[in-house]
Order: C-alpha cells, then structure tokens, then sequence
C-alpha cells in the first residue's frame, strides 16, 4: 500500500510534459490574456488569494499558492487593479503589447488602516468570488480583536466568524457549522494539527509574529482539500524578509515572544525564526484555593522558516514546528503534550500558464500523563504521527483555473500505553496495539466564468483508505450487544496485511450568478469522507482523547452539505451583507454507550455508538470595511441532532430519536469594531452570546442503603445558562511620521468586561430528601485586565 503513494506521485509528474505543451496550444482568439505574479513589495514574499480585477467589469481571479494570476481579457486595453488586505492597491493599465506583469504590492503606510476588521476578502470580492462560506483574516486583523491576557489568538478571531462556535470558556476545539471538533482540518503551512490549544484551551498554538494570513472554508471547499466532513482552517506561515534584518516581539502578562528575520542571500534566501514562552506560574501563586496556588503551568512554541529561490520558475520552502505544554495539578500529577512539525514545498512553474507545488508533510503528537504518587507512580502516553506527500498542479487557461494532483497519508495511531515508573509502583503495564492506516487521493478542480453574471466550481476528489496490520481484530456475537464476554473470535493480520479498506468518490461544485455588480446568489454542495476519529468523554478537546483509524467496526464520517446564500454590497462597496443557509447531513458519527470507559480499553468498539446527524442553519453577517469605525456583526441560527437506532435497548439512544449534539447552541450572536480615536489610538471591543449547550442532567434519586443514586433523564435534554461577554482594548500606535526603526505598541486589555460568570459546565450534589442541586463552574467569572507590548525593529 505504501508503494501505491509513490506511484500516484510518479504518475502525475509523468503527466507534466505534455501539460506543458497543451497549455502553450490553448487558442486565445477574440482577447488576450495577462500573466502575472503579485509579491510583498518590502520581502519578495508571494501574496496568495490576492484580488485582481478588471476595472468597470466583472471579470477576476485571484492569485495563486505561487502569487501567480492569469487573466483573459477582452481585445482593446483595460486596467487591471490588485489588492489584497493590509497592502495599498496597485493599478496597472495593460494592452495587447503589454501582458506579463510583476506587480509589487507596498504595505499600507497608515498602521490604522491596515487594521480593517473584516470577515472578508478584498472589496468586491465577496461578490466575485464563486465559493460561499470562506473567509480569509489578515494577522493585523487578527491582532485589532481584544486579547485574552495580552495574546493575540488566531482560534479567538475564528470563532467571532459566523457559522463558528466553541462550547464555553477556554474550550480548544471549535464547531463549524454543526460539525464537532474532530471534524475541522487545521493546517499550518500544510502540516496538519491535532491539538490546537495551549494549557487547555486558554491559548492558541498559533504564534502571531510568524503567520502571514488565516483562512477558514466552511462551506464551499475546495478538491485540493479532504479529510474532513465540516471544515479547513489553513494558516500560512510568513516567509522572512529578503533584503533586510528584522527583529519583532511582544511581552504580555504570562508570554512572551521573539520573532528574527532577515536574509541568508540577498534577495534568494531568507529566514524566520520565531519563539513564545509562558512564565505564568506567578499568575497561580495568587490564587486563594491552595491547590490551584501549588499547581504549576507553562508552555512554549517555537517557528521556523526557511525559503529559497532558485530562479523565477524554481522555489524551495522548508518550515518546522514545535510545541510543548505542561501542566501539573497540586504536584501529584503532571500531564505535558508536544507537537512537531514539518514541511518542505517545492515549487515549479512550467510556463506562465502551469505551475506545481510538491509537498512533503511530517507531524507528530503526543500525550503524556505522570503520576508521581509512590504506589501508584506511572506515565500514560498515546498519540498519532503523520507522514505525507502531495502533487499540487495549477493550470491557469483562459477562463478557466483547475487545479488538480494526488495526495498520500500514511498514520500511525498509538492507542495508549501505561508503564510504571518505580520498583514501588502496584501499577501493571497495559499496551494497547497501535493501528496503521495510508488514506490516498486523487482530485480534479476547476473554477471558471462562463459569462460575465455566471461563475462556477466543480469539482472531484476521489478518496482511498486501507487500515493495515500487524493487528488483532475481534468478532463478536451477532444480534446482542459488544461486549468483552461476546467476543467469539480473534483474527490476526501480519504487518502490512489489509485489514479493511473503504474509498468513495468527494464531489464538490458552487455556482455564483451577479444580479448585478454589488450583489449576487451563491449555491454549493460539497460532499467529504473522513477517515479519523477523536474518541473523547469531554465536550471540548482534551489532551487525553485519542485519535483512532476507521477500522472493521467504526466507517469513516461522510458529510453532505448544501448551502444557499445571498450577498449583497452598500454604499460604494464599503458595507457588505450576506445572508446563507445550509444544511447537512452526517452519517456514522460516533455517540457513547451510557458508562462508557475509554481509558486502555481493549474492547473500545464495544463503547462506541454509530448515529446519523443532522445539521441545519441560516447565518446572516453586515461587516464595514474601511472608515474610522469597521467591524462586523452577525447572527447564526444552528441546530445539529443525533440519531442513535441499535439492534438493541443498550445500543439505542433515547429511543432512536433525534437528540441535540453536546455542541448544539442555536442561537450564537458576535460583534466585532474597531474605532480608530486620532492617529495612534484605537479603540476595539467584541461582544459575544450563544445559547447554553446541552446536557444530560439526573431529574431524582434513589437511596440504597448508604449510597444515593442518580436517575437521570434522556440525553442532552437540558440545558446550561447562556453564555455572553464583553471584551475592550486600548491600543497606543506608533507615531508613523516619524520613521522610526523601532516601534512599539501598547495595548490595554479587559476581557469579561462586567464579570459575567459563565458556566463551562454544570454539576449536581444529591441531598438526601430533596431533588439534585445544580452548582455552575465558571473558568473566568471577573474581569481579567492584562498589558502588553509589542515592538518591531527594522
């Protein structure tokens, strides 16, 4: 099976030549056609998704991976404008005689302008753009939203975005668009995350100083992605400067930062290097309960990119991540969990019409948990690692931008593992058997304008996946329950052997039809197969879930999705509205048996639930994109059930009904504005509410002998208070007249602004001769100031 990723690889570079060739022999009769690249004026740095348009008309693309753009035009002479958030517009007047360009785009020279609240692309671009449901955030917009403690977090601006949602205060994961945690693909520079959180939840992995640009897809995806059934977030690293060195940093209340930057070889070869460490066990000596004050937590990250240019067709980018976090609770147990991660991409543009990007993706996480009592002093670990590869190609031809290639997954699950760690020790070692997977692909992507008033995107992904040995495969008694004393059979496979197999074709298409130049209607279906899941007790990402392959008893996730939106401009472009709808269908999303135990269980499978989900919505945004005060507001109605119909009373829940999800909040309401107060204040402030999330809570009690035990009621049939917050900032700009080499920011910070007590999670203390009392805990129940400052230095 390995082998087969090498020859699908082999097989689309065998392809390239006569590629080459076609895209020389395209005929261009009636028009020409403009070829370009678009870069950072100041770092050489590709832009990507940058906005290039033909002034007075409809027709437009955007940039590539490479920066790279090829626009048809009609005969004559037009202007082509391009712009891209956070960079001044750039105008280019082109003719017949005049159709490659190397447009360099400067950075706005105005800090206050550069930081444009919005949950869009450039201007216009929410009505040219064929996908529905994509939003792309530049960091200086991430950095305007208030930060929790001083941190600047990219997963806080993502879950402000309407269709996204987290089940409380510090949660880790967030929910798109009904989908649960397990479902979002979050990528940096290509390499997939399975933990996106430091110090659970509180904190993103994310380090502002080294990202370039977020996007999150929560509706119309493209082929090049897959793995998941609700969401991608790719967050793309920023390339170092290539002409000059750079020094930018930041010091808060619990972190600090340190990002350099600068040449290898001027003008071909460039590095960042970027790190962020925790010192915020002093924040833990004040705390009044004792075992919080004797607790101990730290984190640190740390970025690296290095990117080289060969010629004008020839790049090479190498990046690495790694994170660490630690976490010890009244010094008996210390869990820690790490990340590394790596990335190389090679890129080749054939011509000004083709281009390929080969990429080589390596990721590794773990978990750990150490107990350091005497008799019971052990370490627990499971985690997952990822090796891939995958040829991305572009071809630009006229009207049309397709991209197509393969792509090769191979895992590695480690499903957990205890070992004592003393001759003390009464602890015994278990060892799970990990499990082995290789997920490949094939796909297919085209977007292209066949009118002025009509766009579209379709496109294939057809996906593989084989779970292979060496391993063990239960069988258990047909017609009753899975349990251990059930098991009639066990089957051995030898390493490399097949042990079950799935594949299954992913098409995609969205259609956007302009009613005019300031308004449009945009419809999309997508369909995905996910292949992984998070086994999980908790609500929210935990580091000690753990990740497991499709096998002989769970399917792969697959998700349908049809969205309908409209979309319209205001007032020359500087206020955009949409209003979208969608709704989703699930199949084998994974529920747990009531007590279910999946701490080293070697019968996992017996406690796991198959349903079908349902998720339906309507999201409804406005958002001002430039003037003194920019912001967005949005509204999203989102309701997701589960099904959950078994053979059997064990295997069925709440009698085969539909029930919400643990994350089901139907009503989710998110402001975000920036004002900007003179030339170097500005004022931020967010405010968000959501429905209480569900929970399943005992309605009486029964007293046997000396214990009291709970009756509970149907699953998620009640609910926990609503969640709501304010949050403002302050920040001080520098003074941009000056040209400084160093400049610095300050920033004054209150999150939960009026101390809003927000209940996480809700538990209940039997009485005896009385019904169970509900008690709230609150992660943050006061207002929380925080300082920081951020400087850069050129």
């Amino acid at each position: 099976m390995r082998l087969l990723a090498v020859w699908l690889t082999v097989a689309m570079l065998m392809l390239c030549e006569p590629l080459v060739l076609y895209a020389y022999a395209l005929p261009q009769a009636g028009g020409f056609t403009v070829r370009g690249t678009v870069r950072d004026a100041q770092t050489g740095e590709a832009i990507a998704g940058a906005a290039v348009l033909a002034e007075g008309s409809s027709t437009g693309t955007t940039t590539d991976a490479t920066g790279t753009f090829r626009l048809y035009l009609p005969a004559g002479s037009s202007t082509v404008v391009i712009s891209y958030l956070g960079y001044e517009r750039a105008t280019v007047r082109v003719s017949s005689g005049n159709t490659t360009l190397k447009v360099p785009l400067a950075r706005s020279s105005v800090q206050l302008s550069e930081v444009g609240v919005v949950g869009q692309k450039p201007v216009h671009d929410n009505i040219r753009s064929v996908q529905s449901g994509i939003t792309s955030l530049n960091i200086n917009t991430i950095k305007s939203v208030p930060a929790f403690l001083g941190e600047v977090d990219v997963v806080k601006s993502i879950k402000l975005l309407p269709g996204v949602s987290s089940v409380g205060e510090a949660a880790t994961g967030f929910n798109v668009r009904g989908g649960s945690v397990d479902q979002n693909l979050i990528l940096l520079d290509g390499a997939p995350l399975f933990n996106s959180a430091h110090l659970f939840g509180f904190f993103s992995v994310f380090n502002p100083d080294a990202v370039e640009d977020v996007t999150l897809y929560r509706g119309g995806v493209p082929a090049q992605y897959g793995g998941r059934i609700s969401s991608v977030l790719d967050v793309r690293m920023r390339e170092g400067d290539r002409e000059k060195f750079a020094l930018n940093g930041g010091v808060g209340l619990v972190s600090a930062r340190l990002a350099v930057e600068g040449p290898i070889i001027q003008d071909k070869t460039s590095f960042l290097v970027a790190g962020r460490s925790s010192y915020s066990d002093w924040l833990l000596r004040k705390m009044p309960n004792a075992n919080i004050r004797n607790s101990h937590a730290a984190f640190y990250d740390a970025s690296a990119k290095i990117s080289h240019t060969f010629s004008e067709r020839n790049k090479l980018a190498v990046s690495g991540y790694r994170s660490f976090d630690e976490f010890g609770f009244s010094g008996d147990t210390l869990y820690n969990w790490t990340t590394n991660a790596a990335t190389a991409t090679y890129t080749r543009r054939f011509s000004s019409s083709l281009s390929m990007s080969l990429i080589g993706v390596y990721t590794d996480y773990t978990f750990k948990v150490k107990t350091e009592q005497r008799v019971n002093a052990s370490e627990y670990s499971n985690g997952i690692e990822l090796k891939s590869i995958k040829a991305d190609f572009a071809l630009a031809t006229g009207k049309h931008a397709i991209h197509f290639g393969a792509a090769a997954l191979d895992y590695t699950f480690e499903q957990g593992r205890l070992t004592p760690t003393s001759a003390e020790s009464q602890v015994l070692p278990v060892q799970l058997q990990p499990e082995q997977a290789l997920e490949s692909a094939l796909y297919w992507n085209d977007e292209v304008r066949l009118s002025p008033k009509l766009s579209l995107m379709y496109g294939l992904r057809y996906s593989f996946y084989a779970n292979y040995g060496a391993g063990q495969v239960y069988r258990y008694q047909p017609g009753v329950p899975k349990q251990e004393r059930t098991i009639t059979d066990t089957l051995s496979y030898s390493r490399g052997e097949v042990i079950e197999s799935y594949h299954g074709a992913e098409p995609r298409f969205s259609v956007n039809y302009s009613l005019n130049e300031r308004s449009a209607i945009k419809l999309g279906y997508n369909r995905h197969r996910q292949y992984l899941h998070l086994i999980s007790n908790t609500t929210t990402i935990s580091p000690t879930d753990i990740w497991k392959s499709s096998n002989t008893h769970i399917k792969p996730q697959i998700g349908d999705q049809v969205s309908l939106g409209y979309f319209r401009n205001f007032t020359k472009n500087t206020i955009e509205a949409s209003v979208e709808g969608y709704y989703k269908r699930m199949e084998h999303m994974l529920d747990y048996k009531n007590g279910a135990d999946l701490y080293l269980n070697l019968t996992l499978e017996a406690d796991l639930l198959a349903g079908e989900g349902r998720a339906y919505g309507v999201e409804a945004s406005i958002s001002k994109v430039s003037g003194r005060l920019t912001g967005w507001l949005n509204y999203t109605y989102a309701r997701t059930e589960i099904a959950v119909k078994g053979a059997t009373a064990e295997e069925t829940v709440n009698k085969g009904e539909y029930y919400p999800a643990s994350y089901d909040k139907p009503h989710t309401l998110n402001l975000a504005a920036s004002y900007e107060m003179g030339k170097r204040w500005q004022l931020g402030a967010t405010f968000t509410y959501s429905t209480g999330r569900p929970i399943t809570a005992p309605l009486a009690h029964y007293v046997i002998g000396d214990f009291i035990v709970p009756h509970f009621g149907d699953r998620n049939q009640q609910r926990i208070p609503d969640y709501h917050r304010l949050d403002l900032s302050l920040s001080l700009l520098p003074d941009k007249a000056r040209n400084k080499r160093w400049e610095g920011t300050w920033n004054l910070s209150l999150y939960n602004v009026y101390g809003r007590k927000n209940p996480y999670s809700v538990f209940f203390r039997q009485v005896y001769g009385s019904p169970p009392r509900a008690y709230r805990l609150a992660v943050v129940g006061v207002p929380l100031p925080s300082i920081s400052y951020d400087f850069k230095f050129r």
